[in-house]
């Protein structure tokens, strides 16, 4: 069921139209929110089209370097399920 959240960034309302928990929508904008709030600090720059994009580029890279970090635990792990099973008989 589609449901309506309301959220809020940077002193703007935004109204999301979602299927998904409201609890999670509103996680996700709390995390950008912050993201948000930590560019506009280092930013002199006050446009919301500035900062959001700065906070883009930076929910990305710390999205990318996740990613990364996983895919390697994948890796690692699917090294030792290889070791593991060699050494059965």
């Amino acid at each position: 069921m589609v449901q309506q959240v309301k959220i809020g960034i940077l002193g703007q309302e935004y109204t999301i139209h979602t299927k998904a928990d409201r609890a999670y929508v509103e996680k996700v904008a709390q995390y950008v929110a912050s993201k948000c709030q930590e560019a506009q600090s280092r930013l002199h720059s006050s446009s919301l089209a500035t900062v959001a994009l700065l906070a883009a580029l930076n929910i990305t890279s710390d999205y990318l370097q996740m990613k990364e970090a996983y895919e390697q635990l994948v890796d690692r792990i699917e090294s030792k399920q290889e070791k593991l099973s060699s050494l059965m008989p």
